[in-house]
């Protein structure tokens, strides 16, 4: 595509918007961000991977006083009071500048929200049926299918509660996103296709 453009990914879990993410920046021959966001974030505040990871995607909570001094002046970070807002933030930051520099694929992180104000971006969100969301994280996770659906909905219900929290929006709801697809009807490959041929419509490329 001849400008900058972006593309967020929201999605249900084990609906394969990792690998249809991947997909669609491979074949568009752009960037594509997502854990890799941590790894920048941690560069930029001075903490720990393993730290941010932790609380990544997850609800906040509050450090007070000294716990927090203890925390973050062993990094030597700026932070506010609520730890998970100064990596949101941060997060967030990096987000706006790869947006302005370069093309990309996001996802999660309320990238959509993010971007919101970006003037070529497209928002997807990703579900599939539980069948299949059940056979791809007992896949992954190795796991029998029991086990995987508790996973499934421990998963969504904090991705939901975090999204909630940080944009005052429903996750999911059809009204703030350009496109949804169930990847269960069309596969991983196909799905990421037909968001990419969407998105060269969009952005008036084909």
């Amino acid at each position: 595509m001849s400008s900058k453009f972006a593309i967020t990914i929201a999605r249900q879990y084990g609906s394969g918007g990792l690998p249809i993410g991947k997909k669609i920046a491979k074949d568009l021959g752009v960037h594509y961000y997502d854990k890799n966001l941590i790894s920048l974030a941690a560069k930029e505040s001075g903490l720990v991977k393993e730290f941010i990871e932790e609380s990544a995607e997850k609800v906040p909570f509050r450090f007070f006083g000294g716990i927090a001094d203890a925390i973050f002046g062993a990094f030597g970070a700026e932070y506010d009071e609520n730890i998970n807002d100064s990596i949101f933030k941060i997060q967030s930051d990096i987000i706006r500048n790869i947006a302005q520099k370069e093309s990309a694929v996001f996802v999660g992180r309320c990238a959509d929200y993010v971007l919101r104000e970006h003037p070529k971006c497209l928002n997807v969100f990703i579900y599939a049926d539980m069948r299949d969301r059940v056979n791809a994280i007992s896949s992954v996770l190795n796991i029998d299918p029991e086990k995987a659906l508790k996973e499934i909905e421990k998963n969504d219900r904090q991705r939901n509660k975090y999204y909630a929290y940080y944009t005052n929006i429903e996750r999911g709801n059809a009204g703030y996103y350009h496109l949804c697809v169930n990847s269960s009807v069309l596969g991983i490959d196909k799905t990421a296709d037909f968001i990419r041929e969407f998105a060269e419509k969009k952005f008036g490329e084909k």
